[in-house]
């Protein structure tokens, strides 16, 4: 005999958009979203440094905070040859992101999955490179998003 619960257990959960913070370049890009199951990679980007809009999954003051992060990532010229590595601090930058990541979390609740990402400049992207927050606060390491979610 099974119950409603057992039912429940064993039955597919429906599919969370999926909102990725990772930074790149030009006009300072930092939000993308996957809306399909199977999808792969991170989606299309809908925020990015240049102005915020209706659209944008979060306040316009949290939009501002990720702005000046993407927008200072976004001014450096990792591949100059005047770029100083030694100058740019990848924990410090990961570190705010991570907590923008959670704010926005916190605004879009179980409306999206929220997941970080870092960006392929970070000579460590290998480590860590997809956590996604959960509701807690908390973070879970995800598959690269070159793979299907």
């Amino acid at each position: 005999m099974t119950t409603e619960a057992d039912d429940t257990a064993t039955a597919p959960q429906p599919f969370v958009p999926i909102l990725t913070v990772m930074v790149d370049d030009g006009f300072a890009p930092f939000l993308w979203r996957i809306d399909a199951p199977g999808q792969a990679g991170v989606g299309g980007n809908i925020c990015d440094g240049a102005c915020w809009g209706e659209a944008c999954p979060m306040s316009e003051g949290l939009w501002r905070k990720f702005a000046d992060w993407a927008i200072e990532f976004d001014r450096t010229s990792f591949f100059s040859d005047d770029f100083d590595a030694s100058g740019w601090d990848w924990a410090a930058f990961h570190e705010r992101g991570l907590q923008l990541s959670r704010w926005l979390k916190e605004e879009v609740g179980n409306a999206y999955r929220v997941v970080y990402e870092k960006p392929y400049e970070d000579p460590d992207c290998g480590l860590e490179e997809r956590r996604e927050v959960l509701a807690d606060g908390t973070w879970v390491q995800r598959p690269l998003s070159r793979q299907a979610q």
